[in-house]
This record gives C-alpha cells, sequence and structure tokens, in this order.
C-alpha cells in the first residue's frame, strides 16, 4: 500500500526511534557487485620540497590528515562498485527515504516541481555532492548516470544551483537530466560508485570518445593555462597576472572559463600537454578531455588543500601535481619560480 508521500519522513523517524538509522546496504534486498575491489599503484604526486609544510588547512567537509595521506599514497585498494536494490521508497524533495534509511541526493528547498510520479523501477543518478559542486556532477554524478540507465531512465533531482555548463555536457553525453523531485518508486536502485575502478575508467574513455567526436582537437600539443576568475566561490590570486604573462610568454595558451565557450575549452584540452589552474571546479573540465600522459598541475591555497582531482586523473592516465600558494589578507599568492620548478618536474619524467 502506498503511504501519502509526505508521510514519509515522519514514518522514517518512527522507525528510526526503535531500530536506528539504516544505510542502503542495511535495507536492500540485493546487494549486486558491478565490480569488485581493485589494488592499483598510483604515480607519485608531483611537488617541490617543503609544500607539505606549507598546507594549513583543508576545505570543511576533509581533514588535514586524510588529504595530506592523499596526495603521498601510493597504492590504493578501491571499494567495490555495488548497486542498492531496494523496495518501496519515497523521493521527496531531495532526500530518499525507505525503511529506516534516509539517503540524500540533493536540497529540499532546491525542489522545482510539486508533482508526483509513480515508477515502478527507478535508478538514482544524482547525489548530494553532485546536486551542490558542479565538479562532482561532473565526475560523479554523469558516471552514475551510466550506470543507471541499465536499469531505467535514470531518476535525477533538481540541483542546488545551476550550472552554466550543465545542460551543454548533457547534450554532449546524450543525458536527459529532467528532474524528478517527488515519486513513489517501487524498486529503486542506489550506487556505492565512489571508488576510481577499472569499470569507472571504462565509462571515463566512453565519454571521453563521445567528446574527441564532437571537438575536433586544435591543431599542437597545447600548454594551458586554465583562468578560474571569479566563477563559483572566491579563489583570488593575488599575482595572476605575472603568471598569466609568464607562462604565455613561454607558449601557453590562456582559457577563461568565465569568457570562452565550452567548444573552445574543450577542443584545447583535448590536446594539452599540461594543465595549470587554481584548484577548484573548473578543473574538472579536464576529466573527460584530458589525453592520457598529460599534466594537470593545481596552485592551492594553503587553508583549503584538497587533492580529490588526483582521484580521476590518475584513473585516466593523467599526471598530478600541486603547488601551495602563501597566504595574503584575501587572496592567496603563488610564487612563479614555485610554478615553473613544478613544470620542470613533470617533464623531467616525460623526458
Amino acid at each position: 500500500m502506498l503511504i501519502p508521500l509526505h508521510a514519509a519522513p515522519l514514518l522514517r523517524n518512527v522507525r528510526r526511534f526503535f531500530g536506528g538509522p539504516a544505510s542502503p546496504a542495511e535495507i536492500a534486498f540485493e546487494q549486486e557487485v558491478l565490480c569488485t575491489s581493485e589494488d592499483s599503484e598510483l604515480n607519485p604526486s608531483v611537488f617541490l620540497d617543503g609544500q607539505i609544510e606549507k598546507i594549513l588547512g583543508t576545505p570543511a567537509e576533509s581533514h588535514l590528515d586524510a588529504e595530506i595521506d592523499h596526495v603521498l599514497r601510493r597504492t590504493v585498494r578501491s571499494a567495490p562498485t555495488i548497486a542498492y536494490h531496494i523496495k518501496d521508497a519515497v523521493l521527496l524533495d531531495g532526500s530518499i527515504y525507505a525503511g529506516r534509511m534516509r539517503h540524500v541526493i540533493g536540497k529540499k528547498n532546491a525542489a522545482l516541481s510539486r508533482k508526483i510520479v509513480h515508477l515502478d523501477t527507478g535508478a538514482i543518478s544524482s547525489s548530494a555532492a553532485g546536486s551542490t559542486y558542479f565538479g562532482h556532477w561532473l565526475a560523479d554524478d554523469v558516471l552514475a548516470y551510466m550506470l543507471a540507465e541499465r536499469y531505467s531512465k535514470p531518476v535525477c533531482c533538481s540541483p542546488n544551483s545551476s550550472f552554466e555548463h550543465r545542460p551543454l555536457y548533457a547534450g554532449i553525453f546524450g543525458q536527459d537530466w529532467t528532474a524528478t523531485d517527488r515519486a513513489h518508486i517501487e524498486h529503486l536502485i542506489l550506487f556505492q560508485d565512489f571508488a576510481q575502478t577499472s569499470l569507472k575508467r571504462h565509462r571515463q574513455l566512453e565519454l571521453r570518445r563521445k567528446i574527441l567526436t564532437q571537438f575536433e582537437p586544435a591543431a599542437g600539443n597545447y600548454l594551458i593555462y586554465l583562468k578560474r576568475g571569479n566563477t563559483g566561490a572566491s579563489r583570488p590570486v593575488a599575482n595572476e597576472q605575472e603568471i598569466i604573462d609568464e607562462l604565455s610568454r613561454r607558449g601557453f595558451t590562456v582559457l577563461d572559463i568565465k569568457t570562452d565557450s565550452l567548444d573552445r575549452i574543450l577542443s584545447h584540452l583535448v590536446s594539452a600537454k599540461i594543465v595549470v589552474s587554481v584548484e577548484g571546479s573548473q578543473t574538472y573540465h579536464g576529466a573527460y578531455s584530458l589525453p592520457p600522459g598529460s599534466a594537470l598541475l593545481l596552485l592551492q591555497p594553503p587553508g583549503r588543500f584538497t587533492a580529490t582531482q588526483r582521484d580521476w586523473s590518475e584513473n585516466i592516465g593523467v599526471r598530478f601535481g600541486f603547488v601551495v600558494g602563501d597566504q595574503r589578507e584575501n587572496s592567496t599568492y603563488f610564487p612563479l619560480n614555485d610554478i615553473l620548478k613544478t613544470m620542470d618536474l613533470f617533464f623531467k619524467d616525460k623526458a
């Protein structure tokens, strides 16, 4: 019997009171392993001596020890990719309820439609991180969509923010991200798909092939400076013009996320030799465009160091490196010499 949609949170809270909260693994009637755990060796991250000591903090959702381990480790055991099959679920304004489980895939106030639909089968492609951050949508949710469409038309929720390039990528990849914000789902499928596995690499390379069929590479092996500007969360670079001037003198092409078209950005990235950019979601434009053997050099503010881009870059054969800057009052200063020396390390490794 279908319960009223708005009763789902209350019913879940009653069940949780008596039995405690539950994870997808605990309430699934079937756990389908799509890819087993795998052991992988990683290329060393590229950075100068003394850079680790300059790291002062991380984004709020992480912590220092985890990020330092993330950037230094040379081996990794990936978690398996699992499809959790769950009966009688409700999707209500960014949350999925089933039994004692509440699984968040978006924000309540982001829901755009009050229409209630009934789905015999629904596989979820949205995630809480992907609904909030463009980089996670592009690197994670787009790949989850490819798993979801094996089972049904993927179920997507309204994003918390409007991402300018999201509809363009959806068209390139042939994906329909029309939102469903309220639904009864008889057979729900949720995915554990955060690890960089061979199954994920297969999907990453499939999307790269789609980009290559639609964007003719610009001539040459490009050296790229990817300018973030004032897009997304503020991350100003105190001496950005100095960096741009010197890199331009050395043959770099400057791509500006705010002013350049996605066509121009992708046509240069698909033939890039190295991309230099301040850490941020704009670097995820390389997740399916950068060629194997290229390099990604991130300029990292010392108070919000993160190595999440190392995951997808390693999985597609892109070397990862970083320079940690010096905090100024409202911006970060990156010593030009540190950038140039770190670039030399990349090119020395390839010599």
